[in-house]
């Protein structure tokens, strides 16, 4: 350790507040993802109650001590808002001691834990056998050191720029959607009577999971040009652009190669999320998703598409989920026995002419994204050079 670096404990300490008086209930719950955001929490919550839920305030930060299967990154999450949550007492929560808020930033200090660098050191010290874990103890003994703060305050404010400008395009990233998903519903209940109910097994051409040797490859970019589509990408809402590269074999790449009008469904962790391909792409796709074809028209598959994110859809694919215990593993002939209202080709074309333009928004929205996102990777490596 370098002589002008400490231990991250002597800076932080953890927080035990608790939901005891039960003013916080299920709408307040939420979870922490690997990206390092609070989101809605994917926990079974059926027959908890929240008394021993972890009070998160402003400031303060919660992470997941459980690092295995967790895309070799550490789940946290940091309140950056001016309210509550509450997060299950699985997690650890911690802030920055009283005394050193005027030398050490929160917002800088979540900044540090978003680099690379610390997810890789956090796997690196994580033990267990069939899981690990990376400790308080671990957390507390994480070589830090603060610089001035009128630095922690140039870097941070430049990354919140960033960061609002991600957010405003997700927004209307947000918004754009729901009127795709309103068109949708419009165009379906104005036909009820005359769609032709199927099987989404009965109208694409073939349904299959990715290669078990994908699954295996590192993070670590090998830049041969083929990318990777992994679950967390498609439930993170991540464009193709920003997948990393693999080093997919020839006979990989020839059977899992994903083409325009695919269509991608996790299929472990959270369930039932998709993603379009709109064009021809050098990647392929894990055992953690199923790719469905359409051999049809453009115009049935993004018809599937937009019908895979109604309710409907995600109430049929919970069916399945709420009725197991364990960690959840959709079988393709359960997504295949979906039955879904089926228009002509003439209707079909009719639905996509209109809702291409809002998928072609959010396409340059996403770009967009991207390119901020890796603006923001720039500002993080500032951190790693001092």
């Amino acid at each position: 350790m370098k002589s002008n670096y400490n231990q991250l404990g002597q800076y932080i300490e953890m927080v035990s507040r608790t939901n005891s008086d039960l003013k916080y209930g299920i709408e307040d719950v939420r979870g922490c993802s690997n990206t390092k955001q609070m989101m809605q929490t994917r926990a079974n919550l059926i027959g908890r109650t929240y008394e021993k839920f972890i009070v998160l305030r402003p400031q303060e930060f919660v992470f997941n001590r459980r690092t295995t299967r967790n895309g070799e990154k550490i789940g946290m999450a940091y309140n950056n808002t001016d309210r509550e949550y509450i997060f299950t007492n699985d997690y650890v929560a911690f802030r920055v001691k009283q005394e050193y808020l005027d030398k050490l930033l929160p917002d800088y200090l979540y900044m540090f834990f978003c680099r690379d660098e610390f997810d890789r050191y956090a796997r690196y010290k994580s033990t267990g056998s069939a899981t690990e874990f990376f400790n308080w103890e671990d957390m507390c003994a994480v070589p830090f050191e603060i610089p001035p703060m009128d630095f922690q305050q140039l870097v941070v404010n430049a990354y919140k720029v960033l960061n609002e400008r991600i957010e405003t395009k997700q927004k209307i990233n947000d918004n754009l959607a729901t009127q795709a998903l309103t068109l949708f519903s419009d165009f379906v209940s104005h036909r009820s009577k005359k769609l032709e109910q199927r099987k989404l097994g009965d109208v694409i051409a073939s349904a299959n999971t990715g290669g078990d040797a994908i699954q295996k490859v590192p993070i670590v970019d090998y830049d041969t040009g083929i990318k990777c589509a992994r679950v967390g990408d498609i439930t993170n809402a991540r464009e193709y652009a920003s997948w990393a590269f693999c080093n997919a074999s020839k006979s990989v790449y020839d059977n899992y190669k994903l083409q325009a009008g695919d269509i991608l469904v996790t299929r472990t962790a959270t369930l039932g999320i998709t993603q379009y391909i709109a064009k021809d792409i050098s990647a392929v796709y894990n055992n953690g998703l199923i790719r469905l074809k359409v051999d049809d028209t453009n115009a049935l598959s993004l018809y599937i598409y937009w019908a895979m994110k109604t309710s409907d859809f995600l109430n049929y694919i919970n069916q399945m989920n709420s009725a197991t215990s364990v960690r959840p593993n959709m079988k393709i002939d359960y997504l295949l026995n979906y039955q879904l209202s089926i228009p002509s080709i003439e209707e079909q074309t009719q639905f996509t002419n209109a809702v291409e333009p809002l998928m072609k928004a959010i396409s340059l929205n996403n770009d967009e994204i991207l390119k901020l996102s890796e603006f923001q990777a720039i500002i993080l490596t500032t951190l790693s050079s001092r």
